[in-house]
Order: C-alpha cells, then sequence, then structure tokens
C-alpha cells in the first residue's frame, strides 16, 4: 500500500478530545482551545456497509465501503474504504491505512 505519513486533525487542549475534521472549537466541550495535530495513518474497522446506490456525488463510486474507522489514537471517523476487490471478504477489524484526503468527502482509506 502507498499511503500518506498522516493526516491531520484536531485536540482540545481542554477535554483531550481528537477528530479528524477542521473545526475552530471542540466538538466535544465547545472549547476553543484547540490545535492542530497529525493523526498517525493505521487503522481497523470498527463498523461498515457496502453501499450499493449512491446519491449526490457519491452516485458515480456505487459500489463502494462506507465504514467507520478507529485510528491508533482512538479517533473514530466515517470514511470510504477504497481498493475493495471482493465486498464478500471484508470484515470488522480488518486493518486500514489512510490513502489520501478528497475535498467533497474527507479522508479516504485504503484496504
Amino acid at each position: 500500500m502507498n499511503t500518506i505519513e498522516t493526516f491531520s486533525g484536531i485536540h482540545c487542549k481542554q477535554c483531550d478530545f481528537k477528530v479528524a475534521e477542521y473545526t475552530s472549537v471542540c466538538p466535544s466541550c465547545g472549547n476553543e482551545g484547540i490545535e492542530k495535530v497529525d493523526l498517525k495513518p493505521n487503522g481497523i474497522i470498527h463498523s461498515f456497509t457496502v453501499v450499493h446506490v449512491g446519491f449526490g456525488h457519491m452516485a458515480n463510486r456505487a459500489p463502494y465501503v462506507l465504514a467507520i474507522v478507529q485510528t491508533e489514537e482512538n479517533v473514530k471517523l466515517t470514511t470510504v474504504i477504497e481498493d475493495v476487490t471482493n465486498f464478500e471478504e471484508i470484515k470488522i477489524g480488518d486493518k486500514v491505512q489512510f490513502k489520501t484526503w478528497d475535498p467533497n468527502i474527507g479522508p479516504i482509506f485504503q484496504y
């Protein structure tokens, strides 16, 4: 797998919450004391579904895997998993890695 070393998120200095998105305040406690952090690219599939009928800008991607991935820092995020060759083989607990950031989708991981 060719992957990017890290991807960005934020860390709240007050409640220690980390999230893989850009916001001006902590989504957990509302504190403005946040900092940008690099998140590690490795994760595991926490939950997933195979989307057979996409909508909007995702319509042409179908079928695709939409998953909740948990990173090494225990950040959970909803993401698309690419490079799945057999939808029957994907399972909870499988390892995935960050691949790229899509401006319309957000982080994309690969199988």
